[in-house]
């Protein structure tokens, strides 16, 4: 009592937080994994039946294409959203003039900032058959019919990817560009003084000091990768659904349009256990990053 005394104003400062997740987080939480051992639609609960909705999950081929291509899809924003934002950073960092480093500054990171129907609208309108891309390549004589992009299957997930990575890249490059900001310009000076090349002080210098930087985006960007949804709705078709359907996804398919609320709680049940398995291994593999 005399510790809950001492440091009570911690204890309430700290109170809006907890409520909050309790609320909003674990509460949700806990109704999500309940629902999912129900058998729940429109009307809610209609009786528990143990586990016959994630026998559904488990047998369903549907599922399963839904579980790969959540992997995939997962793989691929991780690996080039963590590693193609260390190049406008670097290049950043090698800009002399302050007013032209800010004006890049905001130009690359206005992507994050426009919604992805704006995202999904840009694209659709550069790759689409009339559109800049394929003109430009049917002009240089190296397709002779338009490339349907968005209706081609094995464009589907390499389109997915790029839009995230293309959309999320100016975010990370600043985040990569303030841990560079710490680094100790003399050190850089000395290095090229003892004959340092360009890539020499990138690969001795700049990575080794950015190495938990790029932990933790690693592993921001791995967790929000598992949960893409709003691209892939709006990038699937009846061409590309089977390429793009994420778990996630198939959660939102099952549960508001077919009404099946049990399946799609055992579909989100088993997505958090992929996220949660993903996160542990993925702590394992980066010592380095400390969330």
């Amino acid at each position: 009592m005399r510790a809950l005394r001492t440091h009570l104003p911690l204890y309430l400062l700290v109170a809006p937080v907890l409520i909050y997740f309790a609320l909003f987080v674990f509460y949700p939480l806990g109704q999500g994994v309940w629902l999912s051992f129900q058998k729940a639609g429109l009307l809610g609960p209609q009786g528990f039946v143990g586990l016959a909705n994630y026998h559904k999950i488990f047998v369903a081929r549907t599922v399963w294409d839904a579980f790969w291509n959540t992997l995939t899809i997962s793989a691929g924003i991780t690996i080039f959203g963590t590693l193609l934002p260390l190049l406008p950073a670097i290049a950043l960092a090698e800009i002399t003039p302050d007013w032209l480093r800010r004006a890049l500054q905001t130009t690359i990171y206005t992507p994050y900032l426009l919604s992805w129907v704006i995202i999904i609208g840009v694209w659709m309108n550069t790759l689409s058959p009339i559109g800049l891309v394929n003109s430009a390549l049917i002009a240089l004589h190296l397709i002779d019919k338009p490339v349907t992009f968005f209706a081609s299957i094995p464009w589907a997930q390499p389109l997915l990817i790029g839009q995230t990575v293309w959309k999320d890249m100016g975010f990370r490059a600043l985040i990569y560009l303030a841990a560079l900001m710490s680094l100790d310009p003399e050190i850089i000076e000395a290095a090229t003084m003892d004959g340092a090349k360009g890539w020499h002080k990138i690969r001795d210098l700049v990575l080794p000091h950015l190495a938990p930087v790029i932990g933790v985006v690693f592993l921001l960007t791995l967790q929000g990768s598992l949960h893409t949804f709003d691209s892939a709705y709006l990038m699937a078709n009846g061409r590309t659904a089977e390429k793009v359907t994420t778990l996630a996804l198939f959660a939102y398919q099952k549960g508001l349009l077919q009404f099946d609320l049990g399946m799609a709680s055992a579909a989100g049940v088993v997505l958090l256990v992929l996220c949660l398995v993903v996160a542990a291994v993925s702590r394992l593999l980066v010592p380095q990053a400390r969330l």
